[in-house]
Order: C-alpha cells, then sequence, then structure tokens
C-alpha cells in the first residue's frame, strides 16, 4: 500500500509538470500575449478599433444635429445609458489598451513612427470621450487588474492629456535613426509627413474647442497657423477607406452596408432637415443656387412623391406643428421636395413600410449610387458597393475651423475669414465630384457640375457673407456651410453646434415644443454605471443641460 502511494504521488508530479509545460503553450491565436505582439500588426488593432470609435461617435452627433435621423421623441429618452456601451467599449478595450501597448513596446524597438501614431489614435479617441461624455476615467484608466474601479477624471485635464499625447506624438514623427515604419498603415500608408500634419491638425482643432473657457489658447493656435504644417490637401486628408467585400469580414462603409440591402430596401432615414438644407433652402427668393454636391450626398430611390399616402408618409396629411416657424422657408416638415423622402427631427411614431422609398447615402462618403434621376430602388452592389471613407478630418475642415478662428479670435493668419470660407466651400464641393473616379464609379457628363455652377453657388454664399449685418451673421454661413460640408462626420456637427450654436435654424423636435434639454453630453454608458464602483452617478439628460466643459454657453444656447 505504502509503494501504491508513492507510484500515485510521483504520477501527480509528474503529470503537473507537464501540465505547467503544456499550459505555456495554450495561446489564444485570436488574443496573442500584447507582451510579445507584433507591434505593426497590435498597431492595425488599434487602428481599425479607432475607425469603429469614430464611426460610433459620429452616428449619434449626426443624430442629434439633424443629420441622421434622431427618433427621440424626449431628449432625456432618446437614448438610453446602453446605447452607448458600444461605443464606450471600443474605446478602452479597443483603442487605448492596445496603444498602451504599442507604445510600451515601440520605444525598445525605436519603432517611433509606430508609437506616434498610437499616441495620436489615443489622444483623438481621449478627446472625444470627453467631448462626448465629459468627465471620463484617464489617470486611473486602463491599468486592468491593478485598479478595475478607475476615478473619472475632470474633462479639463483629459484634454491637458490630449494636447501633451500630441505633441509627444509629433516629437515621435520627428525622431530621426528610427526603425522602419509600419509594414500596413491603414490610414497614411507609411506617410510620415502626412500622420504628422494629422497630428497637428487635430492640436489645432482641440486647441479651438477650447476658445470659450481658455484665454492662452490664441497663442498656441496662432504658432500652428504660422507654422503651417497642417492638413491642407486632398493628398493629406485624415480618413479610413472602406473596401467592397460583404462577408468575413464585411468591409464596407456601414451606412452603404444599412442602405445598399439585397431586398431593395434602405435601412436607415436621413434626416429631413439636411437634405433640406442641400437641396432645398436655398432654390428660393432673391438668392437662388443649386447645391452641386447633392446628387453625390443623397441617392432617390424616387425622384417623385407619386407614392405618398397615409400608409408610407402619414405626416404629408397632418398639419405643421404650432411651434415650427410661422414662414416655411425657414424650416422643412415632412417633405422635401423633388422626391427626398427622410424623416423629421424627433419623430417617434411607427415605421411606415417605405424602404423602397427612402433617400439613401450616395456615393460620397458611404460609397453608394450617384443620382442621375434613376428613381430605382436600392441594391446590393450598387454604385461604389460601399468603398466610401469616414471622413474624420478632411482639408477643407481646416479652412472652415479657420474662418472661425479668424472671425472669432480675430486671428488671421491663414487669410480672412471670407476667404477661408470660399476655400472650404470649394475645398469640399472639389473633393465630392471627384470622389466617385477614385472608386471606380463613373458619373455622367451631362450631370457633372459645371464650373459655372459651381461659382454661382460660391458666389450666392459670398453675397449672403458680404451682405451680413454682423460677426454672429457671418459666423452664421460660415458655420451653415461647414456643417453642409461635414456630411459623414457627425462628430464634428456636434461639436460646432455646442460651441457656436449654429446653423441656428436647426429642425424643432416634430412631437413637442418641449422636449427637455438638448444633450450637451450624452449618458453615461450602463457598462461604465453598472461595473464601476466608483462610476459617479448617472446624468439627467432632460432635467438640466450637462455640459462638458468647454461648452459654456446658455442652457438653451442648443434646441
Amino acid at each position: 500500500m505504502k509503494k501504491l502511494s508513492i507510484i500515485i504521488i510521483a504520477a501527480m508530479t509528474v503529470l503537473s509538470s507537464c501540465q505547467k509545460k503544456l499550459d505555456s503553450l495554450l495561446q489564444n491565436p485570436n488574443g496573442p500575449d500584447l507582451n510579445t505582439a507584433n507591434v505593426d500588426l497590435l498597431l492595425n488593432t488599434v487602428q481599425l478599433n479607432f475607425t469603429g470609435f469614430f464611426s460610433g461617435a459620429e452616428d449619434f452627433g449626426g443624430q442629434l444635429t439633424r443629420q441622421q435621423q434622431w427618433y427621440g421623441p424626449l431628449y432625456n429618452n432618446g437614448y438610453t445609458p446602453s446605447s452607448f456601451d458600444g461605443l464606450w467599449t471600443t474605446a478602452y478595450s479597443g483603442v487605448i489598451v492596445n496603444a498602451d501597448k504599442v507604445i510600451e513596446l515601440a520605444g525598445p524597438q525605436k519603432k517611433y513612427f509606430q508609437s506616434g501614431v498610437a499616441k495620436m489614435l489615443k489622444a483623438y479617441t481621449y478627446g472625444t470621450l470627453v467631448d462626448c461624455f465629459g468627465d471620463v476615467p484617464y489617470s486611473e484608466a486602463a491599468q486592468g487588474v491593478n485598479n478595475l474601479n478607475p476615478h473619472v477624471t475632470p474633462g479639463v485635464q483629459v484634454y491637458a492629456g490630449v494636447l501633451t499625447l500630441l505633441d509627444s506624438a509629433i516629437s515621435d514623427f520627428n525622431k530621426t535613426g528610427a526603425a522602419a515604419g509600419p509594414t500596413n498603415d491603414l490610414y497614411y500608408a507609411g506617410n510620415k509627413t502626412n500622420w504628422r500634419k494629422a497630428a497637428k491638425t487635430l492640436k489645432l482643432k482641440f486647441l479651438t474647442q477650447l476658445r470659450l473657457v481658455d484665454n492662452t489658447v490664441g497663442a498656441k493656435i496662432q504658432a500652428l497657423l504660422t507654422e503651417n504644417d497642417l492638413i491642407t490637401s486632398t493628398a493629406t486628408d485624415f480618413e479610413f477607406k472602406y473596401g467592397t467585400n460583404v462577408s468575413s469580414p464585411d468591409a464596407r462603409h456601414p451606412h452603404y452596408a444599412a442602405n445598399y440591402l439585397s431586398g431593395g430596401t434602405a435601412g436607415e432615414f436621413i434626416a429631413n432637415y439636411f437634405m433640406w438644407l442641400v437641396t432645398a433652402s436655398k432654390t428660393g427668393g432673391a438668392v437662388s443656387s443649386i447645391d452641386p454636391r447633392r446628387r453625390y450626398y443623397f441617392y432617390r430611390q424616387r425622384t417623385n412623391y407619386a407614392d405618398v399616402n397615409q400608409q408610407s408618409v402619414s405626416c404629408a396629411y397632418e398639419t405643421v406643428p404650432g411651434h415650427y416657424p410661422s414662414v416655411p422657408s425657414q424650416t422643412p416638415f415632412c417633405l422635401v421636395g423633388a422626391g427626398y423622402w427622410g424623416r423629421d427631427h424627433g419623430d417617434a411614431s411607427g415605421i411606415p413600410p417605405d424602404g423602397q422609398l427612402r433617400t439613401a447615402w450616395g456615393v460620397y462618403p458611404a460609397g453608394g449610387q450617384f443620382d442621375a434621376n434613376q428613381g430605382t430602388s436600392v441594391s446590393l452592389s450598387l454604385g461604389g458597393r460601399g468603398a466610401g471613407i469616414e471622413p474624420i478630418w478632411e482639408y477643407f475642415f481646416t479652412s472652415f475651423l479657420e474662418a472661425e478662428i479668424a472671425l472669432k479670435m480675430g486671428i488671421t493668419t491663414a487669410g480672412t475669414p471670407r476667404a477661408l470660407l470660399e476655400a472650404g466651400i470649394r475645398g469640399s464641393i472639389s473633393k465630392v465630384i471627384n470622389f466617385p473616379a477614385t472608386i471606380g464609379v463613373t458619373v455622367s457628363a451631362s450631370f457633372v457640375p459645371t464650373q459655372s455652377a459651381i461659382d454661382n453657388y460660391v458666389n450666392n454664399v459670398l453675397a449672403e457673407y458680404d451682405a451680413a449685418a454682423n460677426d454672429d451673421v457671418r459666423l452664421e454661413v460660415i458655420m451653415r456651410e461647414y456643417y453642409i460640408a461635414l456630411w459623414g462626420n457627425g462628430m464634428e456637427a456636434y461639436n460646432n453646434y455646442r460651441r457656436t450654436g449654429k446653423p441656428s435654424n436647426m429642425q424643432l423636435v416634430k412631437t413637442t415644443a418641449t422636449p427637455g434639454f438638448f444633450p450637451r453630453s450624452h449618458y453615461y454608458p450602463s457598462v461604465f454605471i453598472n461595473r464601476n464602483l466608483n462610476a459617479p452617478a448617472q446624468k439627467n439628460i432632460g432635467a438640466a443641460a450637462n455640459k462638458v466643459f468647454w461648452d459654456n454657453n446658455p442652457d438653451n444656447f442648443c434646441k
């Protein structure tokens, strides 16, 4: 018996030793050890997660600023905390954790380029988290088991960290004696100069967002403009380019995938206000022009309203809400005109069977179909087949931002507000009408805007600017045109609206004159509130104006 016990113990010892050796080999290939990860491949993970983060943030911003549909009907119930779970998780678990590991591994390997990219994407992510939620975990964040319940850091301090990260990224891009750059850069194909320009441009963006609350940013902004190392040409645009693969993985633009379905239906609504602003708002009255971008932005499945009835568009048989402007030309209601088929802001009524009638995202930026008056339903693989872009920062955004800076801060290093406004409009139109060719979509010459049509549009806007009685009206023109050019980037539209209150005539909530306070920040996500012992109390969005720190405008500034 004693001999048997010794044998059993010996066998258990051998098995235990084998188990330990085998355990070291059991590594999930889909979740490799971050300590031994390939820096370039890990950087790709950061870039892909960053794209997903941006896409989610821009959708929420676009919905609230009447580019995309927001259902409401009250501002405190238009979203729930769980609406933002994916955005939050992608930011912290997808971008920030992996970016930190890239930074840690890249330094000893002298992969400064890769480190700079990781720092820049991390900076944008943290800055946008503040823009969305206010105070967020930062100084105690991303520590794993060392701190499972991080406290929030005040937004102003996070922004300071964002600017420091961007400076560090710029420094990394400028270092000599570095190892080879990333082997598969998904944004700039390994162009370090363009990454540096993007980092400096994002720094300009975040500094401008501080202009209402920090009187020291003027000198920093002036230094960046004087240096003139920014995104100022289409070759330097900071954008993610999608593919056309349908599955495993689906590489198409998310709004293409949602609007060009195999059943011949569009799955989303574009906001009536945005379509009206682009297609109808400037076509009446003393000053009349047609926006050259309309056929590129939107694809109409119908070019008229022959299919309007009580079931498809019940609002067509309703009276205009009493709280809407008394002058119909100041805002749309229900139908925009010429077959543009969307939905009013805060319309929470039932969804009609109109999928084959809704206006879909067009060739720009979603890689959809160009509108040549086809008037036919969408289908799978139509137009650019989804090879669109996420316009995180286009070169004409810089011109519009500089126009605001010149007008409101008196910093005219880059030009006068009027000249910068013109540069922004012309840059946007040029980018949009040249975009189809970059993804293999042919546009009939008869539908391409002529130079005369472009000049007419630009000159009419400039005439409006010249006739403005004061700087507030001039800012209205600048920010309205910036808003139009921001199609596909609702996050900047959301930031601009809270900072400037422009465009000031945005369509009101359809169903009620008292929808509550416009959300100046979002609910904290449920994954944060429910799982973090140190999370702050949840916000009451509809009862008070929960502003981010850089927004010191009055409570009813946004509608």
